[in-house]
């Protein structure tokens, strides 16, 4: 339809500025200007040439249309039909400035009766043309969904190619026959029957599109939920089809929307089924009624969906839980079973470890049972479990880091370098360890500070474990000076360790003269001590020697200088006139190494 007999805000310009031309030309032969009547009867020849033009082009049309359909070439059929198509548009086009010419002439009292009477022969002939035209579309589609609902799927296919290209011509068809009933009222013609009969015609139409969109929806649907369809060549190409068919029976159907909503019909529960069906929403979803249809359609189609499948949801529900439930009743067993097995197997193993193959083997059971809970709620596991197969590479080329403290800590927990509870200095810190997994080690201080070391730090420098073994060598050193009696001093040391009752027998304690030090004679104490009364040891033992040097008369020498100051006088400078001698003082400090005799 022309955009100016369509749009309604349009239309009175068009017709305002034709009225204008032909009152003009006619205003000047009332003034008897010689070129009034030139112009008058150009304006009236235009329409008759129009008329003409319009009544040449419609028996060629006619021509051209039995050529269409007597030609055996499909090929050349389909060309022509294109040309036909495109010559009936520009003559439907000219039609309806002929329309737009008559009302303006008659509105300038114009004798335009013959324009008007020939506009109204082809309007009419264009009707029954187009009327005819649009049943035989309609019974053709009719067909063609019938092939391809019941057809195989290659006649089905074919069908549906056919009804994409037949449902936009007959849509063309009913746009065309509104703008044709609306141009013969522009003539003051009773087009009450003709109106009676569009809005029949549209009414039907609509609801057999809306049958036919929800038909392809469900069948869209259909082949998207059945398993195995996203890799089955023929089901896409099916699906693609049908998709094709949906679009233009929505086409379709918002044209449908259009004329009714022009003719004041209410189109509420078309627009909801358009949404529904193409699942693309639009402005109509402001409309109130729209918005209320849809969400009532939605809780009744949610409330069909519980009561059809309730009792299976509640069912596999129940299943889930009753698996999870199950499983986990399995984990704490599997968890007994694994530290029982430990508790009396001969094997040594670390706590650590103990603790790991503990928790892992609840956790793999555990994640053995949700897996298969989920089973439960029919969800294809196979391809789960594919994807979570890439998510893990993904994640794992991601997280470098922490696969790596994973690797060191499965490291440690093979070699078993410490345990929980040694005392031991790794990854630049000291202090008891207190827990362990597979990414990081938890170490108490000795001032009671939790430090978080990740394993990979921890593995890869050195690790000293402190309290790994049963028995520990306090190494002690003790001076004397160099006037003391060494034999005596001797005497004392070894009588203090051997007479320590947390000092073992076994190994033998050692009390040796070791060097000879800058200030004093130093003695190396080495006795041996179980490892946690290492401390006791230490202190016990370094109280003692100096309590029993003070009473033995023994030195404990600490590091002395001697400083000795010397004078010097020097002259000082003299000049004349000046008869008084200045003298300066100066000192020299001097450090000398003290004889050992003069440390006391």
């Amino acid at each position: 339809m022309h955009t100016a007999a369509r749009c309604g805000w349009l239309r009175p310009f068009a017709k305002f500025a034709l009225t204008l031309t032909i009152v003009s030309s006619f205003s000047l032969a009332a003034f008897g200007q010689d070129g009034g009547a030139e112009e008058k009867k150009t304006a009236e020849q235009e329409i008759q040439e129009l008329v003409a033009d319009l009544e040449t082009r419609r028996a060629e049309l006619e021509e051209l249309t039995r050529k269409v359909s007597k030609s055996p070439d499909r090929a050349a059929a389909v060309m022509m039909a294109k040309e036909l198509s495109e010559r009936r548009e520009r003559s439907r086009r000219d039609l309806e400035h002929l329309v737009e010419l008559v009302v303006a002439g008659q509105d300038a009292g114009a004798a335009v009766a013959q324009g008007r009477a020939a506009a109204t022969k082809l309007l009419e002939a264009d009707e029954r043309a187009m009327r005819e035209r649009m049943e035989e579309l309609d019974r053709r589609i009719i067909e063609l969904l019938d092939t391809a609902d019941k057809g195989s799927p290659e006649e089905a296919a074919a069908a549906r190619s056919k009804i994409i290209d037949a449902i936009p011509s007959s849509a063309r068809l009913m746009k065309y026959l509104d703008a044709n009933i609306e141009q013969q009222r522009q003539l003051g013609l009773d087009v009450e029957a003709d109106t009676a009969y569009l809005m029949k015609r549209v009414q039907s139409r609509a609801d057999v599109t809306a049958g036919l969109l929800q038909h392809a929806k469900s069948e869209i649907d259909e082949i998207a939920e059945r398993p195995g369809s996203s890799e089955d060549v023929e089901a896409q190409k099916q699906l693609a089809s049908l998709k094709k068919q949906r679009d233009a029976l929505a086409d379709s159907q918002r044209l449908n929307v259009t004329i009714m909503d022009e003719h004041g019909i209410d189109t509420a529960e078309l627009k909801q089924g358009l949404i529904s069906a193409t699942g693309k929403l639009s402005q109509d979803i402001l409309n109130k009624d729209v918005a209320t249809g849809l969400a009532e359609s939605w809780l009744d189609d949610g409330a069909d969906w519980v009561r059809s499948n309730g009792a299976s949801l509640l069912f596999q529900a129940l299943s889930f839980l009753l698996v999870l439930l199950a499983f986990w009743v399995a984990a704490r067993i599997g968890r007994s079973a694994v530290r029982r097995g430990l508790d009396r197997s001969k094997l040594s193993i670390s706590s650590l470890a103990r603790d790991f193959f503990i928790k892992m083997t609840g956790r793999l059971i555990m994640l053995l049972g949700v897996i298969i809970a989920i089973a439960q709620l029919g969800i294809e596991v196979g391809p789960l479990l594919a994807g979570l197969g890439i998510a893990g590479f993904v994640v794992g080329f991601a997280l470098q880091d922490t696969l790596s403290n994973f690797a060191s800590g499965l490291m440690i927990l093979v070699y078993r370098p410490f345990d929980v509870g040694d005392v031991i200095e790794a990854g630049g810190v000291t202090g008891k360890v207190d827990q362990m997994n597979l990414v990081s080690t938890m170490i108490l201080t000795f001032d009671n500070q939790l430090l978080i070391v990740p394993n990979k730090q921890v593995w890869g420098g050195i690790i000293r474990n402190v309290t790994h073994q049963a028995t520990r060598r306090v190494d002690m050193t003790f001076g004397i000076g160099y006037s003391d009696d060494i034999p005596k001093a001797e005497k004392v040391l070894t009588e203090i360790v051997t007479g320590h009752e947390k000092v073992l027998k076994d190994p033998e304690p050692v009390v040796r003269l070791h060097t000879l030090g800058e200030s004093s004679v130093d003695f190396v104490v080495r006795p041996w001590s179980k490892t946690d009364e290492y401390w006791d040891v230490y202190w016990d033992i370094t109280r003692e020697v100096k309590r029993r040097f003070d009473a033995e008369g023994i030195s404990i020498p600490f590091p002395q200088r001697d400083v000795h100051l010397y004078r010097e006088d020097t002259p000082g400078p003299t000049s004349a006139g000046n008869a008084t001698q200045h003298s300066t003082t100066s000192t020299t400090a001097q450090t000398v190494v003290p004889n050992e005799e003069d440390n006391t």
